[in-house]
């Protein structure tokens, strides 16, 4: 016996789970139909509407039973309240008399009755049609006129000669032709290489680009422009001052622009073996964003940028990521016509303090030592190689980073003024 009402205690046990998991599964199916009744109600049409009478609920029930789409029932005050779309709501009338029952629209909404309200309308219409063929003729025209890139030209002389080849305020754009303004403009003025004549909108942009004469230094010296170790010396007109092997610091004569019989500048190149340091720290522990295991899907339709959830969210996490993933519907899973679908996932994250040992500590320390270095170099430089020196304490490490590079250490100094001058009345005589 005893055994018995422990199979029959189980069973019941197993019965009712079964149903609450059934009950649980038609609730998610009811709010994901509810919701896309509500999207085919906007685009078709629906009908909010009062019901009157001595048994409300039965006008109800004959509706679904004919199959009608119904949602969002209320009873307010003795009156029952029902949505459905507007093509049903024609065919409810022999329900109604059935049922002995008074319907009654309530509210009208969707995209047919936006329409009827606009051919209600004929003057505002018209008056729109007019405003939009105003706009586009407006806008086929030029109403301001910029000018970048000019600093030796002045910008009422560019306009001056735009205007003469047709480009002023009020003109046509489809009147106007580029190429011949371009080289009215470049034509016009010698200190000008480039120009482009562009719209944007009712705006037209000239954009010049001038001529840049390079600034041709006066003699000198070649001297160190940092320290190192002179590797190679190559002399094109000077005297040098210097070897293979020796140390030189910032500022040291490298070939100097004197010799015998007369004064010339300088001219030549000095690589030296230079150095590079940095000193970078990294803790020993860190605050990361760690994910829970916790998540919420919901599958979104994307139309032309506007997004429409097919499903309720529920409650958001506090904190969280986000990774979508396409789903393939529409062919091999492209777009059609501005139409996406896809599942938006939200991973639930928190702050965590997470312990590094020493050896990632060292490493990713010498890898940003590393990048702070080479974002140093300059192009011309030639990097050797990198030594590391490592301290620190039980809170975090201390990386020096030092990197060996082959690179050119001259650079002109000019003589003085006066001196520059003798030099040239010198060679006049």
């Amino acid at each position: 016996m005893q055994a018995k009402r422990s199979v029959h205690v189980e069973r019941s046990m197993q019965a009712k789970r079964n149903v609450h998991a059934k009950t649980s599964v038609q609730a998610e199916r009811g709010e994901k139909s509810l919701t896309l009744r509500r999207l085919i109600g906007y685009v078709l049409g629906s009908v909010r509407v009062r019901v009157r009478g001595k048994q409300p609920e039965r006008l109800v029930n004959l509706c679904v039973c004919s199959g009608f789409p119904v949602w969002d029932i209320a009873l307010i005050d003795n009156d029952l309240y029902f949505s459905t779309t507007l093509a049903k709501y024609k065919e409810i009338r022999p329900l109604a008399r059935k049922a002995m029952c008074v319907p009654k629209i309530v509210k009208r909404t969707g995209i047919p009755f936006t329409i009827g309200k606009i051919r209600r309308r004929p003057v505002f219409i018209l008056v729109s049609a007019l405003l939009l063929i105003v706009f586009l003729w407006l806008s086929g025209s030029v109403w301001a006129i910029s000018v970048k890139g000019n600093s030796k030209v002045s910008r009422d002389d560019i306009l001056k000669v735009a205007y003469d080849s047709g480009l002023k305020i009020g003109a046509r754009k489809s009147h106007l032709s580029i190429p011949s303004l371009q080289q009215a403009i470049a034509v016009a003025f010698s200190d000008v290489s480039w120009v482009y004549v562009r719209f944007q909108g009712t705006l037209a942009v000239i954009e010049v680009v001038e001529k840049v004469r390079p600034d041709v230094p006066g003699p000198g010296d070649i001297v160190a422009k940092k320290d190192g170790i002179v590797q190679s010396v190559l002399v094109l007109s000077g005297v040098p001052v210097v070897q293979p092997g020796e140390t030189v610091k910032k500022g040291d004569l490298l070939i100097a622009g004197a010799i015998s019989g007369g004064i010339q500048g300088a001219r030549g190149s000095i690589t030296a073996k230079t150095w590079y340091e940095v000193v970078t720290e990294e803790p020993l522990s860190r605050l990361e964003r760690v994910r829970t295991g916790r998540k919420k899907e919901v599958k979104v339709l994307r139309i032309r940028g506007n997004e429409f959830l097919l499903f309720p969210l529920g409650k958001m996490f506090e904190r969280y990521e986000i990774e979508e993933y396409p789903i393939t519907v529409f062919g091999k899973g492209e777009a059609v016509s501005g139409v996406e679908l896809f599942i938006r996932v939200f991973f639930e994250v928190e702050w965590k303090w997470t312990e590094v040992s020493v050896e990632e500590a060292v490493a990713r320390a010498q890898a940003k030592g590393k990048r702070a270095i080479e974002s140093r170099l300059p192009s011309t430089a030639k990097l050797i190689d990198f030594t590391y020196e490592t301290s620190g304490d039980a809170e975090s490490v201390l990386v020096r980073v030092v990197a060996s590079t082959i690179e050119e250490i001259g650079e002109l100094a000019p003589w003085p003024g006066d001196m520059s001058e003798g030099i040239g009345e010198g060679a006049s005589e």
